[in-house]
């Protein structure tokens, strides 16, 4: 009991510097560059191949890329979006699941033969200074059988998407 009475407002302290932090940080962001976006153009020019060896290590290979996507009529609040002109042929779903969290916003596509694709386009501080955004998309798939030209182990690919007009 003697403890408490030392330090009575601690507590109340605690809590009032935890808010005021949060307070400072929701000033000193910015509205997400991202939020109202209903257009974007991709293009990735490097990827990393995925695979396992002998005894399942796992083995990583850097190689160029030609992607590119349109992600069309995007609507953050409803979560959707569509695909579009995608330059490979085994692009995934066409209607995809989208959601904006923070300042990114993510693209969801799950197709019925079991793949999952995901797009991450950041709105970071370059980006949000009037340059392209940088971006991830990540094929998680796996065949046994190698095949040239379509996705047979995970990938991981990286490149900019840039806000577009139709």
């Amino acid at each position: 009991m003697h403890r408490m009475a030392r330090y009575p407002r601690t507590p109340v302290l605690i809590c009032f510097v935890a808010l005021g932090i949060q307070a400072l940080h929701a000033q000193a962001s910015a509205p997400a560059a991202l939020t109202s976006v209903q257009r974007l153009k991709c293009s990735f020019t490097q990827k990393a191949l995925g695979t396992w060896g002998k005894d399942l290590v796992p083995a990583i290979e850097m190689l160029p890329a030609k992607l590119s996507m349109v992600f069309d009529a995007i609507d953050t609040q409803d979560g959707t979006a569509n695909v579009l002109d995608v330059t490979a042929p085994d692009a995934g779903a066409p209607h995809i699941t989208v959601r904006l969290l923070a300042d990114n916003l993510h693209f969801l596509q799950m197709n019925i033969s079991g793949s999952v694709y995901l797009t991450t386009v950041f709105a970071d501080r370059d980006s949000r200074s009037g340059q392209n955004f940088k971006a991830v998309h990540t094929r998680h798939e796996y065949t046994a059988t190698r095949l040239t030209g379509w996705t047979s182990r995970p990938e991981q690919y990286y490149g900019q998407c840039e806000a577009a007009t139709k």
